[in-house]
């Protein structure tokens, strides 16, 4: 009898480690495979900085200098697509001309990175050769001391993937503090060290969080598919024209909370704060920011199994920022905004080129689509 207890004791143990790792949640998207020719490689950010939320290191040729000189350089990074940028006092220091229409191109950007696929048993560290980088040469604000957002270089996403995020499919994990995207292995350098394997990306264990994925639209830049602000998904400016409420997600944008411009939250009736306006600062100037209050915020989700279920994450009674600046139609998403709502917070572009912020969210934090306020019919002329 004793013996044959002895037997079933492995079998209620593995019994128990299989029940066990059942519990365990699936991470929110499987690895990306590299094709022939293609390595996936890593970056890792440096998050909470006083001016960005999302810097990384690099290195850039020196002009003037004997060949293979480089200089280390820091490098704010965002997410949403446009014009990467360099102030002209910088621009100079590395030994470069600044041409007559203030549009450079720095030959070469080079970022230090861990390969993840092909997996190799040591030596992960790689450095990735972007080239042609095209960048705008800008008079910064004085009290920006020729830097941008705290950093050397202001690189945005689509200047290192060239728009090519089908085959790339870049990654933003907001938790984790890295992005990781597919190249091309002729531009890798292997540098003979880090033989540590890369952690996977963070799988919060909260059985009562459920998976989310946010789907974006294409309006100039990925926005969501779904946004209103104090039921407004649209809204009509004085001078009659419609505006769509566009909400991006930024890993540069380091406001505590949401950013907005004054055209939309004039347009959406954001209630002003009469305090003490904030100054922000962007690449070329300053802005005064005020507080408001936003009493909801809608943003689409699908939810459920195979992520079928469309509803909205709702939330009441925000702060938002707003810049009194910018006359245009905008609002700003962030990490810190991310991760409060959100865990596991990761922004991705899928193998068919459409973005997705996916997460685990508190259901309670959602409601169905049927709740939203109907949109106002248009007044007959």
């Amino acid at each position: 009898m004793r013996h044959r207890s002895w037997l079933a004791l492995p079998a209620v143990l593995f019994a128990a480690l299989l029940g066990s790792a059942a519990d365990e949640p699936a991470p929110l998207l499987k690895p990306v495979a590299p094709g022939a020719g293609s390595t996936r490689v890593r970056v890792p950010i440096e998050a909470g900085l006083p001016l960005t939320d999302s810097q990384f290191k690099a290195q850039v040729p020196q002009a003037k200098g004997k060949k293979g000189e480089v200089v280390d350089v820091t490098v704010t990074f965002d997410t949403l697509p446009g014009k990467s940028s360099v102030s002209a006092k910088k621009w100079k220091s590395w030994g470069y001309e600044v041409p007559a229409n203030n549009i450079a191109v720095l030959p070469e950007l080079i970022i230090p990175a861990s390969q993840l696929a092909p997996k190799v048993s040591k030596g992960r560290d790689v450095a990735v050769k972007f080239t042609n980088i095209s960048l705008e040469v800008v008079e910064t604000p004085a009290a920006s001391m020729d830097m941008l957002y705290g950093s050397d270089l202001y690189i945005r996403l689509n200047d290192l993937t060239k728009n090519a995020d089908r085959a790339m499919e870049p990654r933003y994990y907001f938790g984790d503090k890295f992005f990781e995207l597919t190249v091309p292995t002729a531009i890798l350098k292997k540098l003979g060290t880090g033989d540590e394997t890369p952690p996977e990306p963070a799988v919060t264990a909260e059985p009562a969080l459920v998976v989310v994925s946010g789907p974006m639209a294409i309006r100039n830049a990925p926005v969501f598919a779904f946004a209103s602000v104090n039921g407004f998904s649209q809204y009509k400016t004085p001078d009659g024209k419609e505006e769509i409420v566009n909400v991006a997600i930024s890993s540069n944008t380091n406001w505590p909370g949401i950013i907005m411009t004054i055209g939309t939250a004039r347009g959406c009736k954001v209630e002003m704060d009469n305090g003490k306006d904030a100054t922000g600062t962007g690449t070329t100037f300053e802005s005064m920011v005020g507080k408001g209050k936003v009493k909801e915020l809608r943003l689409a989700f699908q939810t459920g199994p195979g992520l079928k279920v469309t509803k909205d994450l709702v939330l009441k009674d925000l702060t938002v920022f707003v810049d009194k600046n910018n006359s245009g139609h905008f609002v700003w998403l962030g990490t810190k905004f991310i991760n409060e709502n959100m865990k596991d917070g990761t922004y991705a572009c899928g193998p068919d080129g459409s973005w997705r912020l996916h997460g685990r969210m508190a259901p309670d934090l959602l409601q169905d689509i049927k709740t939203r306020v109907p949109a106002m019919p248009a007044k007959k002329p």
